[in-house]
């Protein structure tokens, strides 16, 4: 890593606790909190993000996610030990990732995703989808601090604890 870049978080605080406040309402949708971590580590492991695929990662080990499907999530396609509506959701992630290669998302992906998870959770997932988007680019620009995610870790230890 080269130098010591700006804390973007020092200069656009509000507007981050805004992104926080989304992540809350994605953590009450209907999607299942692993999945959605997965979601999140895959994306992140696309995008190139470490920061946000340690934090990831440590999240599924206190979600007592398996190992398996964490080491897995990059490989999510050839996978057995994901579900057919899971790797729909994958592959609905990976697609609006990668939507600047070909800036489209034809009409038999969109219907299986609706079909896998109805209005609802492919609203819910394309939000989750965006979102992480939006923190991966901020973690690659400005080389958020990994020092970080033990604190972050043990905020959602605490959460899950209802502390």
């Amino acid at each position: 890593m080269s130098g010591k870049r700006v804390n973007y978080y020092k200069h656009v605080g509000k507007a981050a606790e805004h992104l926080m406040a989304i992540e809350t309402l994605l953590e009450q949708t209907s999607l299942d909190p692993r999945l959605l971590e997965l979601i999140r580590l895959r994306i992140s492991q696309i995008n190139g993000c470490s920061f946000c695929t340690s934090y990831h990662t440590q999240v599924l080990h206190v979600l007592e996610e398996t190992p398996e499907r964490i080491c897995q999530a990059a490989a999510w396609e050839e996978a057995p030990c994901f579900t057919a509506q899971e790797k729909a959701a994958f592959r609905w992630a990976e697609t609006l990732t990668k939507i600047a290669d070909t800036r489209f998302i034809n009409d038999e992906l969109y219907q299986a995703t609706l079909d896998a998870w109805g209005e609802t959770g492919i609203s819910e997932l394309t939000l989750a989808v965006g979102m992480i988007n939006t923190w991966n680019r901020l973690g690659i620009a400005f080389h958020t601090d990994h020092a970080m995610i033990d604190q972050l870790v043990k905020a959602k230890q605490a959460e899950l604890a209802g502390v």
